[in-house]
């Protein structure tokens, strides 16, 4: 699990370094080392819960594991979403304010922006030479709070690697509840 954590929040905390015009060559290493660390971490993650419950609340543990897994991934997502969002707010209303726009288009802008799109409409009713600012301005915004996300992404799972490092018990915890669980049965009689 510690490897498969480490990998993957490296694999984030380099994404957040990319730009607007990044070829997907150069991401593709980085998703690839994402990729391969989800992947070490489910199955070790699950097997820690399984052994740590015991074959008499395997069904318990299996329910605890995949509820957390999915409330985890609504509130991540929520998360992120949110510092993304904020970010880009706060990065791009003073970046519009220098650009010399109408107060009512400027509002219009950040409203849509909010929800991370740019409104063709009212970029179309902007002078040509503010149209490319603008969208050079969000690009750039939105980059900001992508980056800020995936930091913070990053950075939580290096923090769940130490935790899963320093306090997840492993084989050794595993081969004691199973021989005790041995111990415990009743003999069947054949």
């Amino acid at each position: 699990m510690t490897f498969g954590l480490i990998l993957a929040g490296a694999g984030l905390l380099g994404l957040s370094l990319i730009s607007v015009d990044t070829s997907y060559w150069l991401m593709l290493p980085l998703f690839v080392m994402m990729g391969a660390g989800i992947g070490a971490t489910m199955a070790p993650m699950t097997a820690a819960v399984m052994n740590a419950v015991g074959p008499e609340r395997a069904g318990l543990g299996s329910a605890t594991t995949n509820t957390s897994r999915e409330v985890g991934g609504v509130f991540g997502i929520a998360l992120l979403g949110t510092i993304l969002t904020t970010r880009l707010g706060a990065v791009l209303s003073p970046t519009l304010a220098t650009l010399g726009l109408a107060p009512t288009s400027q509002a219009a802008i950040e409203a849509t922006a909010g929800h991370g799109i740019l409104d063709p409409k009212v970029l179309g009713a902007l002078p040509e030479d503010q149209q490319g600012a603008v969208v050079d301005a969000f690009r750039q915004s939105w980059m900001s709070g992508f980056r800020l996300s995936l930091v913070v992404a990053g950075c939580v799972l290096l923090v769940a690697a130490f935790v899963a490092n320093r306090f997840i018990p492993g084989r050794e915890h595993a081969r004691e509840v199973r021989e005790s669980a041995r111990l415990e049965a009743p003999a069947l009689e054949v």
